[in-house]
């Protein structure tokens, strides 16, 4: 075997000029396949990961607002605050509902978002130099992490609506021990406040009192750590806030139905009424929609892409292989067997995309590392060691990637070569 390599690369080598274009050809088809293997591989792993979050049994409540019309009078005013927990109080009096949470920001899969950035401050100082950290916020009431089974990782759960006063906060992890976004990562148990300056001039600092582990409710992106507020009394409002409820097990049976029948009368208060009660699975089916019409996108693409380029190496190939019709039928008659030299043919084949491969892994890294599919505006994995994306992930597309174009290489020298070594080498050199 390694006379036959050496031979096998001394003829690649003399026939370097006609070959330096296969390697090319070969190089860019590696790295579109590899980058289409790494793609659809990564978006699949995050679109099927745990999010660290419960949304079975859960509900979202969502309260109107009734509008007085046709009067002179002033609207009366309300003390929301009261309202609302006069509300909580009435929906945890319910037999099936076990907790109930209110939110701005906060409910997974509902598409309302908000961010910030933050400087970390240990006990000695900063943490995180000149640059501030993005963290995504969400303001919430200690049954939130109840409604959607998050434990606390360490320290204490905040006191409400005490603690929305005194500035204290819950962040959560975005790796093990770690906080941050993207590719910065710091130590969790570390932060004991967050401080940013404000447009006016001061500072605004809050305390991190607790931490939980990562929970994400997105497919894509970067993941960001968490700020869980305290939701203070000003913002309490039972039109605004995001309501959610966990029921309890064996009870979801047509909970909605039930529920709005047996409390709609107890919970008009003031001028909020019962609007509507949802899964947030719903909310889920409605987001993973969305990805999918994204992901159906992305897989034409692929598809498409390799369909060509099968037919490109079928043809790159079945040509080069019937170009050597002369040299197959001189080989024959000093005697090599057809079998013999359908083996150097295949093996020609199998050598020149090995050669190929490490050129474009090595170029495909420097591109993944360059972020150049987000660049492109492509949505993309951007914080591969956040969704537990490592490089084990390399080694599968490299496999893949070179299995299947060794395939379809295969394929297309097979027919080609079983044609050629029946020529009669009178007939072959005769040709030449």
């Amino acid at each position: 075997p390694k006379i036959m390599i050496r031979h096998i690369l001394k003829i690649i080598w003399n026939e370097r000029r006609s070959n330096l274009w296969i390697l090319l050809e070969y190089t860019l088809v590696f790295s579109v396949l590899w980058f289409c293997c790494d793609y659809c591989s990564a978006i699949l792993r995050t679109y099927k990961s745990d999010p660290g979050i419960d949304i079975r049994d859960t509900y979202r409540i969502e309260m109107g607002y009734r509008i007085i019309k046709n009067t002179d009078e002033p609207e009366p005013e309300y003390d929301r605050f009261a309202l609302t927990m006069t509300f909580l109080e009435r929906v945890k009096r319910h037999p099936d509902v076990a907790y109930v949470a209110l939110g701005r920001y906060a409910i997974p899969y509902s598409g309302s978002v908000a961010t910030s950035g933050w400087m970390l401050n240990d006990e000695k100082g900063t943490l995180s130099d000149s640059a501030e950290v993005g963290f995504r916020e969400r303001l919430v009431t200690p049954d939130f992490f109840r409604v959607f089974n998050i434990p606390i990782r360490s320290g204490r759960m905040f006191r409400w609506p005490d603690d929305g006063e005194n500035k204290n906060v819950i962040i959560s992890t975005i790796g093990p021990g770690v906080c941050g976004i993207g590719e910065e990562r710091f130590p969790i148990d570390k932060i004991r406040t967050l401080s940013q300056c404000l447009p006016g001039g001061g500072e605004n600092v809050i305390t991190a009192i607790g931490t939980t582990e990562q929970i994400h409710d997105i497919y894509w992106g970067k993941p960001m750590s968490t700020i869980y507020y305290p939701l203070s009394r000003e913002q309490t409002s039972l039109y605004r806030n995001e309501i959610a409820l966990r029921v309890k097990p064996g009870t979801d049976k047509d909970f909605p139905q039930r529920f709005r029948k047996e409390m709609s009368e107890q919970l008009k208060l003031g001028p909020y009424f019962l609007a509507s009660v949802k899964p947030i699975s719903d909310y889920k089916a409605k987001q993973a929609e969305e990805v999918n019409g994204e992901l159906n996108g992305v897989y034409s693409v692929t598809i498409f892409l390799v369909i060509n380029i099968m037919l490109g190496i079928l043809g790159t190939f079945y040509f080069r292989t019937q170009s050597r019709r002369s040299e197959i039928g001189l080989r024959i008659a000093l005697g090599s067997s057809k079998r013999k030299i359908r083996s150097l043919i295949f093996t020609e084949t199998l050598l020149l995309l090995f050669l190929a491969s490490i050129v474009a892994t090595i170029l495909c890294m420097a591109l993944r590392f360059a972020d150049l599919i987000q660049s492109l505006g492509i949505p993309a994995i951007a914080d591969r060691a956040a969704w537990g994306i490592g490089v084990e992930q390399d080694v599968i597309n490299f496999a893949v990637t070179f299995v299947f174009v060794a395939v379809i290489s295969i394929v297309a020298v097979w027919y080609p070569a079983r044609q050629a070594v029946k020529v009669q080498p009178a007939e072959a050199l005769h040709e030449e």
